[in-house]
This record gives structure tokens, sequence and C-alpha cells, in this order.
């Protein structure tokens, strides 16, 4: 069964997500720990506005609620480090199982559940998450395949589809808002802070849109310089931080500062320093957790927008790539249904095992008793396969139907599993070499 746990845009404000966020360390345990025993498979996701589980419990039945909660509960445990954090993050999180969880994969890697539909970004923040999971081991073949389809709709929706056409990162439609502030950013002095894809979609966009003076701001100083060089605009050191901000008419936070870099006490010794403290300025925060010391909302003179402010414009700026979600959606239905069917094949394919094997171990004591090896191996399998296509075709049918398999994948499982032991006739033959006929 596939379950997931989510936290995001949708139903939790930035000051909860950030409560939540799933950091390096909080992933990195996720994936490392070692589970109860009915989670096999897990792979973490982070980004700005979610922060998500995905999991595989080995299971095929999703009207299992008692399975369902414990795995739940389990992995918000250690999601959380501890029964307290774990009820909390139990109280806002969205919980899925089954076939929702894939198609939640696959819009999020199409673009469709982003706040910023067909974010250009999402593909590759999902395409590290998951090679993450597969580096620690924590993903199996399952999860393999959900995000390998998923990857591939992706692919296909920004090949195929408009829905990525136009602005389509938060870092953009940030540039927007900064555009359609003053109007021209010709006469604007604009500080982008965190020059990793966001901070650089951020600095590109502005420049596309008149600025001319933007001062690019990143611990590393070779980063900061690389992209100042590529749009033309000015490096500073990070030590200069809130000053830069001081003189700014806007500054655009992107870090992965798990703690706020722009704070109400330097910034205000900052703009009294450089007499700036009656100048307005706009704070855009794009980070998670906050980059922007929710202080410094309220403070005469200062503007500061975060994620959840940058919404509205957001849904506004999308009403142009609207026209290409149904093409969007579709490539989506048609790789889950690929999916789908992986995985019916798979659990007919693990629900018919011990009958495969105790099939396939007489079949071929038989086969080499009577032919040898060479000729065993071969019609072995020919001989196995046929048998077992009728039930296979059942067993699938049944899974497309939602029925469980737990019952007959046990039955089996207690008739065939194990080593079929020889009959006693078989015991006592020569091996290799045929009976002789009796004579009458």
């Amino acid at each position: 069964m596939l379950i997931s746990i989510a936290v995001d845009f949708r139903h939790a404000n930035v000051a909860t997500r950030e409560r939540f966020h799933l950091s390096p360390e909080r992933i990195l345990r996720l994936h490392t720990t070692t589970l109860p025993a009915n989670v096999r498979e897990l792979v973490a996701i982070a980004t700005c506005n979610r922060s998500e589980i995905y999991a595989w419990t080995g299971g095929h039945d999703p009207a299992s609620t008692a399975a369902f909660d414990d795995a739940v509960e389990a992995i918000a445990r250690v999601w959380m480090g501890n029964r307290a954090g774990a009820k909390a993050l139990l109280g806002v999180a969205q919980r899925r199982a089954g076939l929702d969880v894939a198609r939640r994969v696959l819009r999020i890697a199409s673009g469709l559940e982003s706040q910023v539909m067909g974010d250009g970004q999402i593909l590759g923040q999902l395409r590290q998450s998951y090679r993450e999971a597969a580096d620690a081991g924590a993903a199996g073949s399952v999860l393999h395949r959900l995000f390998e389809t998923a990857l591939r709709a992706g692919k296909r929706v920004h090949a195929e589809t408009a829905l990525t056409a136009g602005r389509r990162s938060v870092g953009a439609e940030a540039a927007a808002v900064a555009h359609d502030r003053f109007g021209n950013l010709a006469h604007a002095r604009l500080v982008v802070i965190g020059c990793g894809k966001t901070g650089q979609s951020v600095a590109r966009q502005l420049v596309k849109l008149g600025a001319r003076d933007v001062v690019c701001i990143n611990r590393s100083p070779k980063r900061a310089q690389t992209l100042a060089a590529e749009v033309g605009g000015r490096p500073a050191p990070y030590e200069a931080l809130h000053v830069e901000v001081a003189m700014a008419d806007v500054a655009i936070a992107a870090t992965g500062s798990h703690e706020p870099v722009v704070t109400a006490p330097a910034l205000a010794v900052a703009r009294a320093n450089c007499g700036t403290s009656a100048y307005p300025v706009l704070l855009m925060d794009l980070s998670m957790p906050r980059n922007i010391d929710p202080a410094l909302h309220g403070v005469p003179g200062i503007t500061v927008a975060d994620l959840d402010a940058l919404h509205l414009p957001v849904l506004q700026a999308e009403e142009a790539r609207k026209s290409s979600a149904p093409a969007a959606e579709s490539i989506v239905d048609a790789e889950l249904a690929s999916f789908v069917e992986w995985v019916a094949v798979a659990a007919a394919r693990e629900a018919i095992r011990p009958l495969a094997e105790a099939l396939t171990e007489i079949c071929r004591r038989e086969l080499t008793f009577a032919a040898g090896d060479a000729v065993a191996d071969h019609a072995t399998d020919r001989i196995v396969a046929k048998l077992l296509a009728r039930p296979m075709t059942k067993l699938r049918t049944a899974i497309a139907h939602g029925e469980a398999l737990q019952a007959f994948h046990l039955t089996l499982d207690s008739l065939f599993a194990g080593p079929m032991p020889a009959p006693a006739s078989d015991r006592s033959r020569p091996r290799g070499r045929r009976p002789s006929p009796r004579s009458h």
C-alpha cells in the first residue's frame, strides 16, 4: 500500500510549514532510521512550499485502517523525533493512501500542484529528493517505479504542453511583484540574497524587467560573483548584507539558511547608520524556513512579503497557463495507468509466487531426471509460464477492481512455500538415468 503525509501551502500557512519543514537533518534521519517492518520504502520531499513523505508498506489493501494508521504514526514519530511532535504534525498534515498517493506524485512532478502552476524548478527538486532516498537505500522497487514514472510525466508535460510557458517559478513571480510595485526597475536598487536556483531565477527575471542595479549576495563569494557577472550586477560580501539591504529599494531572500539572515535589530542599526530609516523598502522572503525576521512585519517603512503573501499574485499569473492544464492532466492519467498496471502485475506475481516456485522446483526436478539440465531449464520456464498465465490474468483483474489479495497470498504461502519434498520413488532412482522399462 502506498501512503503519504504532507504539509503544503494549500492547507498550512508559512509558520506551520516552517515548524514541520523537512530539514536535511530530518530527511537524513527518515532515510536512514530503521522503520517498523510494515514500512518497507520511503522518500522524503522538501521544497519551499511543501514537506512530504511517501512510503510503501508492502500490503495491497488501502482499506486496512489499522495498518495505515500504524505506518503513518511510525513515520510521524521519526519525522519529528518524539511522540508529542508527531501528534502535532498529524493534527495538520494531509494523509493519503493508494491511488491518491501515486496521482499526487505525478501531479507534483508535472507542476499541477505547485504554488506557481507549471513551476520549472519542482521537477529538479523532486529528482534530487528521489536520488537522495535511493542513495540512502530507503527507496525500493515500488518507489523507484513511482518516481521514475513521475519524472517521465513531468518531462512530457514540459515538452508537450504550454503549462510551463512564461514565468513559472516563485522567483520569477517575485521579480514580477517588484516590477509591479515600482513600474520601472531601471532606477531601483535590488538586492538578491542567495544565489542558488531561486536566486538566479529572481536575478534573471529582474534584468528582463529592466533592472540595472542588482546586488548579489551569497555565503559563497564565488557564486555571487558568477551570478553578478551573468546579469550585469554587482557582488557584495555576505558581511555587508544588512548595509546593502538598508540601501535597497527591494531585497529578495532565497537561501537555505535555517534561521533569518535579515534580522530586525541589525537592519535597524544599518538603516540608521545609512540615513535610510524613513525610506520605504520591500523585503520578499522566498525561503523555507523563513530568512527574513518576522519581527520586521509592521516596522514603519518596511513591507515584508513571504510565500503566503505571494500566493494571490501567483494565482493571478497562472490564469494564462490554465488552458494547458487539461493536456497535462491527460499525460498524468496515461502515466498513472502505466504505473497502476505495473503495480497490479507485481502484486499478482507476489501473490502467486509460492505456487510458481513450487511448480518450478517440481518441473525442473522431473525434467532434469528425464532429459538433463539443459532441456530442463528451458522447458521449465515455458511450462510454468503457461500454467500461471490464466491465474495471473485473474489476479490482475481482481486488483484492478480493488480486491485485496492477502488471503489468497497467505493460502498459497501455507500450501506451497518452502522446498517441495521429493516423492519416495524419486529418491530411490539413480540421478541422470532413465528407469529401465519393466518386463511384462
